[in-house]
C-alpha cells in the first residue's frame, strides 16, 4: 500500500513546477480572455512617429510611486488614529450602529457646540466681547 495518489498518477501534495509566464499568460488568455495589466506609472512622451515612451528613468520613477504611496498610507493612519480619538471623547455618538467619520465630526460640532452653551449661562465666556451669535463658527446662518 502507498501514499494516496491524485488523479495524475503523481503523490499527493506535491508540487508542479510553475510554467514560465509567457506559457501562463497564453493559457490564461486562451481560458479567461484578456488579462489585467499593472497601470502606467511612467510619464510618456510622445514620439515624432506617433507612438509614446516613457520620460525618464523607469526605477527612479518607481522609487518615488512608492514613497509617495507610503507617505499616503502614513497620512491615512494618522487621520483615522485621529478620529478612534475623538470617538473615545466625544459622549454624543449613536452607539446603535458604528458611527462614521460624519457621525463623528456632527457629534462632535454638536458637543462643543453645548460646552459653549454651558459656559455662556455660567458666565464662563464673560469678556469676550460680541453676541454669542456672532462668536460661535459652528453656528449655522438662518
Amino acid at each position: 500500500m502507498g501514499e494516496a495518489s491524485e488523479a495524475g498518477g503523481r503523490p499527493a501534495g506535491v508540487l508542479l513546477p510553475t510554467p514560465a509566464p509567457e506559457v501562463l499568460e497564453r493559457v490564461l488568455s486562451q481560458r479567461y480572455g484578456p488579462l489585467p495589466r499593472a497601470a502606467a506609472i511612467a510619464r510618456l512622451r510622445k514620439q515624432p512617429a506617433g507612438g509614446y515612451q516613457p520620460a525618464g528613468d523607469l526605477a527612479e520613477m518607481l522609487e518615488r510611486r512608492q514613497a509617495a504611496n507610503a507617505k499616503e498610507r502614513e497620512r491615512i493612519k494618522n487621520l483615522n488614529s485621529g478620529f478612534s480619538k475623538l470617538k473615545t471623547i466625544v459622549p454624543l455618538i449613536p452607539r446603535d450602529r458604528k458611527p462614521s467619520k460624519v457621525d463623528t465630526l456632527k457629534a462632535a460640532t454638536e458637543y462643543i457646540r453645548l460646552l459653549r452653551l454651558v459656559l455662556e449661562e455660567t458666565g464662563g465666556l464673560r469678556g469676550t466681547g460680541g453676541s454669542p451669535q456672532s462668536r460661535d463658527p459652528l453656528s449655522k446662518a438662518v
